[in-house]
């Protein structure tokens, strides 16, 4: 019931008001403290019976807890008057922002934000937030997470049509901050009689799982459900806490495992800010205090090749293709050893000998060799954002958004840019353009810009349904593997062939992937939205309202299966 608590201030005229009503009994109040220290009172009573009162409104009802036994209805309220909140005053949060040097200590700082303007005159660029939007440009804070978990994956394949999934959802994504706190909702229906539930997250995440296990207890702290009946679906609240940043920075994103002990497990991709977009090469932002830049306080990335960077004991260097900032911008392939992009490189392609090379020694030797990937760079192509260059495959160029292939070149690398080729009737005096000896390989994916109507049958695909055959349903996908496409999916609402309930809210109504070939469905991710009439949907829509309902959609392909 405080889940779902009616706030008295959206009462509306003639709408039930619990706080009058005649027929409650057995009232009182709880008292509790959330998570941003404000006190909050909550009111309950149990309904004899439902309200007859002249509202129209939908929602009247939405804030009852059914109750079978002979108390009645569980009816909940509270009121925003009644919040108490500590004292907060933003001068104090900023006095101890501006205290932070670096731009990296400041995302890490609850409440503080960084304003890397070049053209500000600035003593401290950490202030609060509110402080930071009044004198920073838009385009110059350094915008931290602002988002709640997502659903990556909300069920597994099935191996059969009477296959049920036990676990929902099996698979979400979590961006956070230093000090976000963040509550994931899961289910999970119960064959066994109990489950415990066990994690591998890091130590500077607290992780508290809260349930009644079924029961009419209030939510408590739990690690095991027990006694539980086959069946029985059970709903759980996980609550992350983000404390602090790992020291590697190969960490900041990283998926872990929430594992229930009959073998299902919630993955969980979560990334986390701790450092910002102007501690990289190719930007003019300032990331500190004493305006010192990139190459500043990591000299070595003036190295423009493997032998040159291994001559400075102080330097490493990596030679794997995927290496790139978090954002998928390209990064110096020389590092200061105690530099945190040093970490992003995979173990398997960084290369640093436990000495400086010497003159007559390169990377092209057996002990400290770059053979097999990346030898050498040019800045440009990193001032550019060109990730084609490190690629080193035909399929892996293909990947990447606005390359290209050539197999046979005049030495420039067979994977570039589109714009960095000579096509057709080009003329030839551009000194930044290569001519392909070949025919060039482009991209060829494709997918439908136009808003997708889809389920035209009269009746849910439920998840133990075999799949049908909807051929006006069908739309033709030409992917490629990490790019990530976008599709409006429209699904008309008719309540006279669809089993919607009275009060169903609109996030209740979920898409979910299908295959005949379930191994598939492992290979591709999808995220999506909920529009309502045209903006984005509140907690005050319910299906029972809206003509239609869309998902604007977002599917990537993760990798490619192994066959054809």
């Amino acid at each position: 019931g405080y889940l779902s608590a009616l706030h008295v201030e959206d009462i509306k005229p003639n709408q039930y008001d619990p706080r009058i009503s005649k027929t409650i009994s057995q009232n009182g109040t709880c008292k509790i403290v959330d998570d941003t220290g404000c006190d909050l009172t909550f009111w309950y009573g149990y309904e004899d019976e439902y309200p007859e009162n002249d509202s129209d409104d939908e929602n009247d009802d939405y804030y009852y807890e059914d109750d079978e036994d002979d108390d009645g209805t569980l009816v909940v309220w509270t009121s925003n008057i009644d919040k108490v909140c500590p004292p907060l005053e933003d001068k104090d949060v900023a006095e101890a922002c501006s205290k932070k040097t670096t731009c990296m200590d400041c995302s890490r700082s609850p409440g503080c934000g960084w304003c890397s303007s070049p053209h500000l005159e600035m003593k401290s660029r950490c202030s609060s937030i509110k402080e930071n939007e009044k004198m920073c440009p838009t385009e110059r804070r350094e915008e931290k997470f602002n988002s709640v978990p997502t659903i990556i994956k909300e069920s597994k394949e099935q191996t059969s049509r009477w296959s049920k999934a036990q676990l929902h959802p099996q698979q979400v994504e979590l961006a956070m901050n230093v000090g976000d706190i963040q509550y994931l909702d899961f289910t999970y229906l119960f064959i066994s009689s109990g489950t415990s539930l066990t994690h591998d997250l890091p130590e500077n995440v607290d992780l508290k799982i809260f349930s009644s296990c079924g029961g009419d207890n209030l939510l408590t702290e739990i690690s095991r459900c027990s006694g539980i009946f086959n069946g029985v679906t059970v709903k759980f609240y996980a609550r992350f806490h983000l404390k602090s940043c790992p020291e590697k920075s190969s960490d900041w994103e990283k998926s872990y495992k929430l594992t229930l002990s009959q073998g299902d497990v919630l993955d969980i991709d979560l990334k986390m800010f701790c450092s910002c977009s102007c501690d990289k090469f190719s930007t003019d932002g300032i990331c500190r205090n004493d305006k010192k830049t990139f190459l500043d306080i990591n000299p070595c990335a003036e190295k423009n090749s493997c032998s040159e960077c291994l001559q400075d004991s102080a330097c490493n260097w990596c030679s794997d293709s995927k290496f790139s900032y978090f954002d998928g911008s390209p990064l110096p392939r020389c590092n200061n050893d105690n530099f945190f992009t040093s970490d992003l490189c995979n173990g398997n392609g960084k290369v640093d000998p436990p000495r400086a090379l010497t003159g007559s020694e390169d990377c092209s030797t057996c002990n400290h060799t770059c053979s097999g990937g990346i030898c050498e760079e040019h800045k440009q192509d990193l001032l550019d954002l060109n990730m084609c260059v490190s690629q080193l495959t035909c399929g892996d160029c293909m990947k990447e958004d606005g390359c290209a292939w050539c197999p046979q070149t005049d030495g420039a690398p067979r994977c570039n840019l589109v714009s960095k080729w000579i096509v057709g009737n080009e003329k030839r005096n551009d000194p930044n353009k290569h001519e392909c000896q070949e025919d060039l390989y482009v991209d060829r994916s494709t997918i439908s810009t136009d808003k997708i109507e889809f389920l035209q049958n009269s009746d849910y695909i439920y998840e133990d349904s075999p799949m049908p055959d909807m051929t006006d349903n069908t739309v033709e996908i030409t992917m490629k593997e990490g790019q990530s496409y976008n599709l409006e999916l429209l699904l008309k609402i008719n309540l006279d062939h669809r089993n919607f309930e009275e009060h169903q809210k609109f996030d209740e109504v979920k898409l979910m992937m299908k295959s005949r070939d379930e191994k598939s469905l492992s290979y591709v991710k999808l995220k999506y939205d909920y529009v309502c009439k045209g903006r984005k949907c509140t907690n005050d829509d319910i299906v029972k309202n809206l003509d239609e309902l869309s998902f604007s959609a977002s599917i990537e392909l993760t990798e490619c299966p192994d066959r054809g």
